[in-house]
């Protein structure tokens, strides 16, 4: 089996998890009964690997970091997360917050398994092992459960429910929908309730007070870099400079002093799993990219990849939801197009990149737009 560029046995495999195994009361005798993959994603290769454990089958998901462009900190970031999720690390002043954090970050391996008395804010895996050491697998790796069930996104595709008015949709297939985007909106605005003490330009930085900043500045520091790299890619080169009058003139739109939350950075029905019955959401994933950042940048991937060929109907389900923890004020939405825009410029950047470094996935790729796409994105906020 290929991991990146490394080649691996199931019996490699089975190594691996030892310790998660350990972690989930699966017998370290016991062989693999199962292993699927790779599923080789934009940034990860997946493996999913089931033993026959008693009383029940035990499945994990063995994820490995292979990807040369990714854009964030080199660390299996869900160490942090997951103490922050379920109050294990105290975000209030004078909680001991940046002792927490370098106690983490001091960790290479490790594991965060939720307990019963001390659940997460939102439902999500437990993290039964994580090795940084890049010894056992020359990259990042951690084991997680598997979720069972069926994401949003599968849900959707296999309903046939895109650009079809609410009145064409079949009332159950509707009901279980307007159920997931409301479970979907309460969720959000549950991580939109963990607040930090200040902004930081990385994770690793949270609770140091010589590295807080100032979200505007570093919001338009990060978007000249993106207007930087830009300009290497010919196709894009011609709309940078109306691109960067519109950001100029939309930046008064961002306030001077805004409240640092818990911002998953890529929410969006593909890492929604749910209750295809009910419409529950059982379980969010993804968390690879989740950052310290505004409200209004959680709505961007959530619009354009969950939102945008629905009815309005859904819309509605998944602001109602949000709106049972979190207010949306007049001038959400024009700020929500102002980090879109930026979005769109980043992933236009990696999308090149990729092609670059020749890390392109067919397979996975073919669901996502070519990088021509965004552009067409910026353009249309542009002519706005």
């Amino acid at each position: 089996m290929v991991v990146g560029k490394s080649t691996i046995s199931p019996k490699g495999i089975d190594a691996l998890l030892a310790p998660a195994k350990k972690s989930a009361g699966v017998s370290p005798d016991a062989p693999p009964a199962q292993c699927k993959g790779p599923f080789d994603g934009k940034i990860n290769s997946i493996f999913r690997v089931t033993y026959d454990a008693t009383p029940d089958p035990v499945t994990f998901i063995l994820r490995a970091r292979v990807s040369e462009a990714f854009r964030y900190e080199g660390i299996v970031k869900e160490k942090i997360l997951f103490p922050i999720l379920d109050g294990t690390v105290d975000l209030r002043p004078g909680g001991g917050l940046r002792g927490s954090i370098e106690a983490i970050l001091d960790a290479r391996t490790g594991s965060h398994v939720f307990s019963q008395g001390k659940p997460p804010a939102i439902p999500v895996q437990n993290l039964y092992h994580y090795d940084e050491s890049c010894v056992r697998l020359p990259y990042l790796f951690s084991v997680m459960d598997f979720l069972p069930g069926t994401s949003l996104y599968e849900y959707m595709e296999a309903k046939g429910v895109k650009n079809k008015r609410l009145g064409d949709i079949p009332a159950p297939i509707a009901r279980v929908l307007e159920a997931a985007f409301m479970d979907a909106g309460d969720a959000m605005a549950r991580l939109h309730a963990i607040e930090f003490p200040a902004f930081y330009g990385a994770i690793t930085d949270i609770g140091d007070p010589s590295k807080e900043v100032d979200w505007k500045r570093l919001f338009a520091a990060r978007t000249k870099k993106l207007v930087d790299e830009a300009a290497r890619w010919p196709a894009i080169r011609p709309l940078l400079p109306g691109f960067q009058r519109y950001f100029d003139a939309s930046l008064d739109l961002i306030p001077e002093h805004d409240t640092p939350v818990l911002f998953h950075n890529d929410f969006q029905p593909q890492n929604f799993i749910m209750d295809e019955r009910t419409g529950k959401v059982t379980g969010y994933i993804d968390f690879d990219n989740w950052q310290v950042g505004v409200k209004e940048q959680e709505f961007v991937k959530m619009q354009y990849w969950g939102l945008r060929e629905l009815d309005p109907a859904f819309e509605r389900a998944f602001l109602a939801g949000y709106a049972r923890h979190q207010r949306v004020d007049k001038d959400f939405l024009a700020r929500v197009d102002v980090y879109k825009a930026a979005w769109f410029l980043l992933v236009h950047n990696f999308e090149m990149d990729k092609v670059a470094r020749n890390e392109r996935n067919v397979t996975v790729d073919e669901r996502f737009p070519a990088a021509e796409k965004y552009i067409e994105e910026i353009e249309r906020i542009l002519g706005k």
